[in-house]
């Protein structure tokens, strides 16, 4: 489903939209959930580095659909 940007529009002064911070500057990301990333610690082992590449994947994944 594809919004029209014709037919809907969003009006938000200030506020969180999706995990993101919404404001008249445009949209930026969620310093809480860039903090969370910044503090993970490194993968010590074989499991946990491919835990992190089925994360990265996924991550990857919703991104490039997210722009369509």
């Amino acid at each position: 489903m594809m919004l029209s940007p014709d037919k809907c529009s969003f009006v938000v002064s200030l506020g969180n939209l999706l995990g993101y911070l919404v404001s008249h500057w445009g949209i930026e990301a969620n310093p809480k959930k860039v903090k969370a990333i910044n503090d993970m610690q490194s993968p010590h082992n074989k499991k946990e580095v491919q835990k992190l590449a089925g994360m990265m994947a996924a991550l990857n994944q919703f991104v490039s659909k997210s722009g369509e």
